[in-house]
């Protein structure tokens, strides 16, 4: 092996926060190698024959996988195998690699790897962040049965033995199932987003990740030390002493500041003269329910429902939807939880949806719009929630209404569900809380309307924020544009609180906006009642939050809405912090520990 190249930093994308060290453990740099063979007609079944002999092989690999992972009581990973288990049984898929088979005369390997990129080449075309990972879903289920198909023998990781950080192109779901979570310090992977299922698994699991490294494979070699840093997204390779004591020092600032938190992830969430806001949680999959707790979530503001059609090739029943909630109303009780119908159409669908192409998914038909258009879908859901309803305390809320007769209409069908129910003898909560995000201008300025039909707002500032500045937030040209604190936008969220107050109904906001200490004070002067948010964020809230008086901040408000510009806003804000908050924003971290033994640096 060449001699390596010390204190090589390269950047990517921090999937999971936390700082580590240890030695690379490098899958596989390069895609596997195929043959390509052109082959006779009469060899054509013996094609097709290893294809589906492949097929079994991986499938019964995938179940045994699932075995052992219940042996071991590792539930978070289930549902990532479930969906290989989907895609490899999906009849659809393997016919169209019988048919190449067929129609070019190629042996299965060359057959397969052409219609899995085509397939990815299709889902890497779309907008959705969450759907293009998806391709690689689809992906690693092809070089799973090449690798049956050519005899490869990958690395075995529930065999590792010693800590290491995983370094790989990417990391199938099912690769990141079968780890021996114990010995796995961190993952580094060249492709990969926030949102890829080694994302999703490192968050559930509290393992530091960087993905989107591009050519991190390259640049490691097997054994070499390396630092991993989860929070800023870089990685290290061979770190010199002064890397590593800059790191060091890094991680013991971050673990104080986690051990520092430990304080604040107790409720109640009080000011300091005694005003409550309640700090509660959003979440996407169950796995993460157990964080609720361990952060002091106040129950959960935001459920997330679309992760049960995108993971899938066919629509949840009613009892599938019953069975999801009612595990969440559980596991939350006797706090509430909050579960918004599902937000799809537009750019993103569950496969049997077959929604046409829109020249503007995000305006387009998706959400309420969607669920108005496909009651049968849109009952099992809301069945689903009232039936787990009465093992808990359930909520429903529905997404993107523009106005009233959203409300009325989507009200018509919750009263059918539960004449349904009712008939049927099935048990529910008949007073399960209706209520309505509120995200677009339509719905802000017809709020104090709004307000008298439902039981409950919930603000969504990412949308909200977006369409009332016409700026496309993830768009490089014009995110500068993005502003929570624009006039415009603070002036409509105050419109909203004191509408839905008149009407004696909560506000929540459960957007971004909600997660930033800085914006506190802003949102606790108009009113907010609730506030939602990844749950790990909710101590620093919450440690802010008891540095505040919220009887001085209504001055506050009315000085800082005469305001017209975001920055003369952001400076007034800065102000006041360092003036009369400075206390309540301040970490005192005196007991930062010089070493650091979990951190191997030489």
């Amino acid at each position: 092996m060449a001699e390596s190249i010390s204190n090589i930093k390269i950047k990517g994308i921090a999937a999971s926060e936390g700082i580590v060290s240890g030695r690379a453990y490098l899958i596989s740099k390069a895609r596997l190698a195929i043959p390509r063979k052109k082959i006779s007609a009469e060899q054509v079944p013996e094609e097709i024959k290893r294809l589906k002999a492949a097929v079994r092989g991986s499938v019964a690999e995938l179940e045994e996988i699932k075995k052992e992972l219940g042996a071991h009581m590792a539930r978070e990973p289930f549902f990532i195998i479930d969906v290989h288990l989907l895609l490899i049984q999906d009849e659809s898929l393997w016919r169209e690699v019988e048919l190449v088979i067929e129609e070019d005369r190629i042996n299965a390997e060359w057959a397969l790897r052409k219609v899995i990129e085509r397939w990815v080449k299709v889902f890497d075309s779309l907008k959705d962040d969450y759907l293009r990972e998806r391709g690689r879903d689809i992906d690693g289920v092809g070089e799973r049965i090449l690798g049956k198909l050519v005899g490869y023998q990958e690395k075995d990781l529930s065999q590792v033995q010693e800590p290491v950080i995983v370094v790989a192109p990417d990391l199938r779901p099912d690769q990141t199932a079968q780890m021996l979570f114990s010995k796995i310090l961190g993952f580094a992977t060249d492709i990969g987003s926030s949102t890829s299922h080694t994302a999703i698994v490192a968050r559930s699991l509290e393992i530091p990740a960087v993905v989107g490294l591009e050519r991190i494979t390259e640049q490691v070699e097997d054994g070499d030390l390396i630092i991993l840093d989860g929070i800023e997204g870089y990685v290290i390779i061979n770190p010199d002493p002064g890397q590593c004591a800059v790191y060091q020092e890094k991680k013991a600032r971050w673990t104080a500041v986690n051990k520092l938190m430990e304080q604040y992830a107790s409720p109640p969430s009080l000011t300091q003269d005694q005003h409550q806001v309640q700090l509660s949680a959003n979440l996407e999959i169950l796995n993460e329910i157990h964080f609720l707790k361990k952060y002091g979530a106040e129950g959960v503001g935001l459920y997330r429902t679309e992760y049960l059609y995108m993971q899938r090739n066919e629509l949840p029943s009613e009892d599938e939807h019953f069975e999801n909630y009612q595990k969440l109303a559980e596991a939350v009780y006797p706090d509430q939880a909050v579960i918004r119908t599902f937000d799809l159409g537009g750019d993103k669908f569950a496969s049997e949806l077959k929604l046409a192409p829109e020249m503007n998914p995000a305006l387009g038909l998706r959400a309420i719009r969607f669920c108005l258009r496909s009651p049968d879908i849109f009952k099992a859901q809301i069945r689903g929630i009232l039936r787990a309803g009465a093992f808990g305390k359930t909520a429903m809320m529905f997404p993107m209404i523009s106005g009233l007769e959203e409300v009325l209409a989507a009200k018509r069908m919750v009263k059918e569900a539960m004449d349904e129910l009712d008939h049927d003898g099935v048990k529910f909560d008949p007073k399960v809380p209706v209520g309505i995000m509120i995200e677009v201008p339509g719905a802000a300025l017809t709020a104090e309307r709004l307000a008298e039909e439902v039981d409950f707002f919930s603000i969504g500032t990412n949308d909200l924020i977006q369409y009332v500045l016409a700026i496309d937030r993830i768009n490089e040209y014009v995110s500068y544009l993005y502003q929570p604190l624009h006039p415009a936008v603070l002036k409509m969220l105050k419109q909203v609180v004191d509408a839905g107050h008149k009407a004696g109904i909560k506000v929540a906001m459960c957007g971004e906006m909600a997660n930033d200490p800085f914006y506190l004070p802003v949102l606790v002067g108009m009113g907010f009642d609730q506030l939602s948010m990844p749950s790990r964020l909710i101590p620093m809230v919450r440690k802010v939050l008891q540095g505040l008086k919220a009887g001085e901040l209504g001055a506050m408000l009315e000085d800082l809405l005469k305001l017209s510009t975001a920055l003369s806003v952001k400076n007034f804000l800065h102000e006041h912090i360092e003036k009369e908050w400075k206390q309540a924003y301040h970490l005192e971290l005196s007991e930062i520990s010089a070493g650091d033994d979990s951190f191997i640096c030489r």
